[in-house]
């Protein structure tokens, strides 16, 4: 049985399991749909029932490309995920490594993973460890396939201290910042919503750039990566300027393909006090 084959195989059966758990038997659906409403309360009933349908399709579709995730090689990777700008990427080094931040869209795994055979163990990934051991192991051996060196967020400063050669740092930014203590909030697919500032304020402790890494899904399998700076290195901006930059890209990347980022996540648990 060749890779392709069991590709083609997992999105056969992984996008009927999206379709079961999100549709049928209705898992995070109320979540989604109100996600949906409170984000573009000007939509349609039928425009918002397609974005939900086409989103389920695309769950299906990420599941199975991250299992597939752990068997891929570099030229496949290369071939289905394409860097528009690598001249970026070619410029990353120490001592001002490249702040790369991505979002919850398209397929993020992809991405930290072709990212990493352009920068090997240059790139630093940052992550949540999971609660479960064996899931947390088999994601961290993903993600690291490539060369990339992953360490937890919440020790990022510590660890950058004793590592060398870092042209980059690479994190997920659209997450709730429920314990982080610097919270950003802005007008965000017109909610108050608080963003976490890591990418920030590890780009001002560095004097690094911050760049948006926007993940474009050309048809199934196969996506382009886009490198957008949110500032000029060096550059003084007022507290909270870069990551309501990076908020506005996102809802910007949102609006213009809205079924690829995860309304399944409860991202409006946080309410702005006053």
């Amino acid at each position: 049985m060749t890779d392709r084959f069991v590709l083609r195989a997992a999105y056969a059966v992984l996008g009927f399991g999206a379709w079961i758990a999100l549709r049928l038997v209705g898992i995070r659906r109320g979540v989604v749909r109100e996600n949906l409403r409170n984000s573009f309360p000007d939509w349609s009933g039928d425009r918002l029932r397609a974005v939900e349908r086409e989103f389920v399709r695309r769950q299906g579709e990420a599941a199975a490309e991250v299992l597939y995730s752990n068997r891929i090689d570099a030229a496949e990777l290369r071939e289905r995920v394409a860097i528009t700008n690598p001249e970026v990427l070619a410029a990353a080094g120490a001592p001002r490594p490249l702040i790369l931040v991505g979002a919850h869209h398209c397929n993020a795994e992809w991405m930290v993973q072709r990212l990493s055979i352009e920068l090997g163990e240059r790139l630093v990934a940052l992550y949540k460890p999971l609660r479960n051991p064996r899931a947390d192991r088999w994601f961290r051996s993903v993600r690291s396939r490539f060369g990339a060196r992953l360490v937890a967020a919440k020790s990022v400063l510590q660890e950058l201290a004793r590592l060398r050669g870092v042209g980059a740092i690479g994190m997920l930014a659209d997450q709730v910042p429920r314990t982080s203590p610097e919270k950003h909030w802005v007008e965000f697919l017109g909610q108050d919503t608080p963003f976490y500032m890591g990418p920030e304020l590890l780009g001002r402790a560095l004097r690094a750039q911050v760049c948006l890494v926007r993940m474009r899904r050309v048809e199934r399998g196969r996506y382009e990566l886009t490198l957008e700076p949110l500032n000029a290195q060096g550059e003084k901006l007022p507290h909270g300027e870069v990551t309501a930059r990076y908020a506005r890209a996102l809802e910007a990347w949102i609006r213009d393909d809205p079924a690829g980022w995860w309304w399944s996540h409860r991202r409006w648990k946080l309410k702005k006090k006053g």
